[in-house]
């Protein structure tokens, strides 16, 4: 009986490998064909049948973002300010804030959709240190693991604003990493946060107290 448990077991175990690797091809496969993997539709779209379709309303925000944030020498903060004094922001995700942020400007600038295009694998499912069947999402360092194809669905800005943008995040955050060389934060990476698991990095407050 003790054996007959054990090989039912490792049979079981198999086949839950298989089939999360044939779901996880299966998913490949579709977004490199510029198909859209499930999930709620990123903010400025909405899902029909499966497919994005553009949210006009939403899609104005869009707009707004990239162009303020390309248009200026300002960085995310500020546009989400101005965001905030032109629109309501639509709550489409639970536990969601009914107003634009910071984070909110940087994830739309650096998502790929926006443009035209479906990126798949940009996140992967890291397990918590010290947690027993625990995970959670971190950004995928390498840029060979992740699928950028042309998609199925209609974009909202043109390649070159979506390009302008990002290479000025990219500018951006390297400038800060610079400012901030010097500093040294020895938990930086070591410590988390004891309610998401995401590891905790010292920065630098410019402002005098």
């Amino acid at each position: 009986g003790k054996l007959m448990i054990s090989v039912m077991s490792a049979m079981a175990e198999i086949e839950r490998e298989n089939i999360l690797v044939q779901t996880m091809a299966g998913r490949r496969q579709k977004a490199s064909c510029g198909g859209w993997n499930g999930g709620f539709a990123p903010y400025g779209y909405e899902l029909k049948d499966g497919q994005l379709v553009v949210a006009e309303e939403e899609a104005r925000t869009i707009a707004d973002t990239f162009e303020l944030y390309i248009g200026t020498n300002k960085g995310a903060t500020y546009v989400a300010k101005e965001l905030n004094k032109r629109y309501t922001k639509k709550v489409k995700l639970p536990n969601d804030l009914n107003k634009f942020t910071t984070d909110f400007v940087k994830r739309i600038i650096d998502n790929p959709v926006y443009c035209g295009k479906i990126a798949y694998g940009r996140t992967v499912n890291e397990k918590i240190e010290g947690k027993r069947n625990e995970f959670h999402r971190i950004v995928q360092k390498d840029a060979r693991k992740i699928i950028l194809a042309d998609g199925t669905h209609q974009p909202i800005v043109s390649e070159e604003t979506w390009w302008l943008a990002h290479k000025k995040r990219k500018d951006n955050a390297f400038r800060s990493e610079k400012e901030n060389k010097g500093h040294d934060y020895i938990l930086s990476g070591l410590v988390r946060c004891p309610n998401c698991g995401n590891k905790m990095y010292g920065r630098t407050n410019g402002r005098k107290m």
